[in-house]
Order: structure tokens, then sequence, then C-alpha cells
């Protein structure tokens, strides 16, 4: 009679042991290593959104009835100089407000003609792209603010590009720091910080700090921390280190 070959109950046991201790090793690099990948992701699209925010801000649209319009005289009375046979409307290009406006998971880049620079304003614009980020992937600061509220935290760029409101700019950083004078980065127009979470439950995280200079240039940095809200120790220790992408 031919006999089934088999494992013993003691090598089952001494072989899950093994897979145990392999799994246990095994799962927090693998939770690091998608903790890394959405912080990257995360980090290239909002470097490609700025760019592409600071380009539509140059674009030159037809004016409306109400914006970009002159009007002028059809035909003429030589004596008079008085239009004889009404106005014609003649529209001028004219340039948009463009905005990206942050929130704590999700970003939006917006649009609107007029020239107010207010959370309402900005709220009935139109809107031209959103971005939502995972729950474990937060913005935590843009040019140091900390205020997640929606539509508090936005960049207004005019024509040329450039952040509108001075406050919004840094005209240099500590050496030393991400993005700093030891990186040629003179005047940021942005600085900003996105975290992504290694586990659901404890506050382990990557942190990255993206700052975008006047001229285009960007710096990327990244850290690990447990800290639970953003502080900027986190990119001043021996912790943070150049990122490169």
């Amino acid at each position: 009679m031919r006999k089934t070959k088999g494992f013993s109950l003691i090598e089952l046991m001494i072989a899950m042991g093994v897979l145990t201790i392999i799994a246990t090793v095994a799962v927090p690099k693998v939770q690091v290593w998608n903790a890394r990948n959405r912080g990257l992701q995360a980090v290239m699209e909002l470097l490609s959104d700025f760019s592409k925010a600071r380009s539509v801000a140059g674009y030159t649209v037809v004016g409306d009835d109400t914006n970009g319009v002159i009007k002028i005289p059809v035909k003429v009375d030589d004596e008079t100089g008085e239009s004889t046979g009404g106005d014609m409307n003649v529209y001028l290009g004219i340039r948009l407000q463009t905005a990206i406006v942050f929130g704590l998971h999700e970003y939006s880049i917006y649009q609107k003609k007029d020239m107010e620079n207010t959370a309402a304003s900005w709220q009935t614009s139109t809107l031209l792209k959103k971005n939502l980020f995972l729950d474990t992937v937060s913005i935590e600061a843009v040019n140091n603010d900390t205020d997640n509220e929606g539509f508090s935290r936005r960049l207004v760029f005019n024509s040329n590009g450039v952040v509108k409101t001075k406050a919004d700019a840094f005209p240099s950083l500590t050496p030393g720091k991400c993005g700093g004078s030891d990186n040629h980065l003179k005047q940021l127009v942005m600085s900003a910080v996105v975290r992504s979470k290694i586990s659901g439950t404890a506050n382990d995280a990557i942190w990255y700090r993206i700052d975008v200079d006047k001229s285009g240039e960007y710096f990327v940095c990244t850290a690990f921390s447990d800290s639970s809200s953003y502080n900027s120790s986190i990119f001043t220790t021996s912790a943070a280190n150049p990122l490169n992408i």
C-alpha cells in the first residue's frame, strides 16, 4: 500500500513561526513604501498643478459685455463728430485672476474676472480643476498658514505668474533649511508641507516640504516624524534630507 507523505505538527509549527517572523518584519516596510509612494505622488501633482495655474494666469481671453469691452461709433457725422449709425462693441483681451485654493485633503484651481481677493469671491468663481487626496495624505501648511478651512489658504497669481500678495512670498530662508539659500532658492512664492501617514493608527508619517521660487525652480525635502501636527522643527533637524525626484 502506498503511503501519503506529509508534514508533522512540529514541522508545521516551525514553518508558521518562520512565516510570522517574515510577515512581522515585512509589513512595516511595506507600509513605509506605500506612504512614500502616496506622498511622492501628491508632491508631483502639486508641482505640476502649481505650474499649470501660473500658466493659466498669463492667458489672455476675449472679454464679454461686462469685461474688456469698449464701444466705437460705426458711422460718425463729419460736422458734429457724433455717431449716426449706432455703436459697435470691440472686445479687448483680458487676463483673469487664477488661484490655487488648498484644503486639508484636496486643492482646486479657480479662475474669476473680478479683482476681489476674498474667500467668498473665490467660492463663486469658475472651477478649473479639483484634486482629491486619500485620508492618509494631507496638506498641512501653505506659506506658513496651517488653517485648513476651505478657501482660507489660497495662492492668487497675477498675469506674470507671481503670487499677488507680497505677504505670501518669502524673501529668503535660513541656510540649511529646506529650500533655503544653500539651495539657491532666493525668493519663494510657494512653500507647501505634505504629510503622508505610514499607518492608520499611529502618528508616524513621512513629511514633504515643497519650495518653489519666483523663477519656477523648486526644491523638495523629506523627513520622518511622529508629530501629529506641523511645526517647522520637522525640517530643521538632521532627519530632514533633500529628496531627488
